[in-house]
């Protein structure tokens, strides 16, 4: 949920349309890829993993595919079956030019779920996944046994009421040596996010001159983000009937308005305003928690110290907390 300046510069900001693609063939893939159809001309690209026993489904947050989770999802595969979606809109799956409502982005999953034979599954979903698995929790909870969220557990319609009238920070730009290579990104990211994307994920998420290697943008369709932003729906935590886990990231004192990064360049005035609405902040940042921990067989855990990417900044906690709640 925290503005990650330099991430949301080199991954999120708004491009010219590319043609979605393979891209490179991995080195060392720890995966096996292929597509599920969902809709009419919707494929999504699934990872494989591999493994043994139940299902256990990841879904990257927007801005990122699959392969986000490259290093993550292979730790579960000897008492799990896993694999990764990445979304319609991003990466390798198709960019249809409508479909990124909460509900069509939910049928997705449901249908993913279908394709791939999978009757029952945990799903663990980071940043704005958590809407998604929101969405499946509450309309077709017969297709999940658990659901984990990685810092994914927000009032995202009401903060963003908050929000909408407020000035906002100065759009963040990368520095042009942040943008020379494959290298050079990854080595921005990973001091953005504080840990580094597998190698895949910085290749399928973005676009690079086949020429000069420089980056030119990320591969996304562009209308996506507007449409998620316009088709979000406004989901009851309370009304889960699932076991949840929620991982999050636990500001120290007063720090919500870390979800402000820049705002200290902004003019005065708008400072003013903008910190005046920190306590809502805070308050619509910790409430799901609040609420999910009421739910039977629910755990909430807040990381102090920790980065949005939980499980690049906190990788054995994550680990540990998401094997003790899944089970053997």
């Amino acid at each position: 949920m925290r503005t990650l300046v330099l991430l949301g510069a080199l991954l999120l900001a708004a491009c010219a349309a590319k043609t979605p693609g393979s891209g490179a063939a991995p080195s060392g893939a720890v995966h096996q890829v292929r597509r599920v159809t969902v809709a009419d001309g919707v494929e999504l690209e699934v990872l494989d993993f591999g493994g043994h026993g139940p299902a256990l489904v990841f879904l990257a947050g927007m801005g990122n595919t699959g392969h986000v989770f490259d290093e993550l999802a292979p730790r579960f595969t000897s008492h799990r079956r896993v694999w990764a979606l990445t979304r319609r809109g991003f990466g390798a799956s198709s960019w249809p030019e409508q479909g990124y409502d909460t509900a069509t982005l939910g049928r997705d999953v449901v249908r993913a779920l279908d394709a791939l034979g999978i009757e029952k599954a945990a799903l663990a979903g980071h940043s704005i996944a958590g809407t998604e698995l929101t969405w499946v929790g509450l309309h077709s909870p017969q297709r999940v046994e658990k659901l984990i969220y990685l810092d994914a557990a927000y009032a995202r319609v009401e903060l963003k009421e908050l929000l909408k009238d407020l000035p906002s920070p100065p759009a963040p730009e990368p520095q042009p040596e942040e943008t020379l290579s494959r290298a050079a990104v990854s080595d921005a990211v990973a001091r953005a996010v504080g840990g580094r994307f597998p190698e895949e994920e910085i290749e399928q998420g973005n676009v690079f001159d086949a020429t000069t290697g420089q980056y030119l943008g990320p591969r996304v369709w562009p209308g996506a983000m507007r449409q998620f932003r316009e088709g979000e729906a406004s989901l009851d935590f309370s009304a889960l009937r699932v076991p949840v886990l929620s991982l999050y990231v636990a500001y120290e004192g007063s720090k919500g308005e870390e979800a402000f990064t820049g705002v200290e360049l902004m003019p005065p005035a708008d400072q003013e305003k903008v910190r005046a609405v920190f306590p809502r902040l805070r308050e619509l940042l910790f409430q799901p928690q609040e609420v999910l921990r009421k739910l039977p067989g629910s755990k909430v855990v807040g990381l102090e110290g920790a980065e949005h990417y939980l499980w690049l900044s906190h990788p054995e906690r994550v680990v540990r907390e998401l094997k003790d709640f899944l089970g053997p």
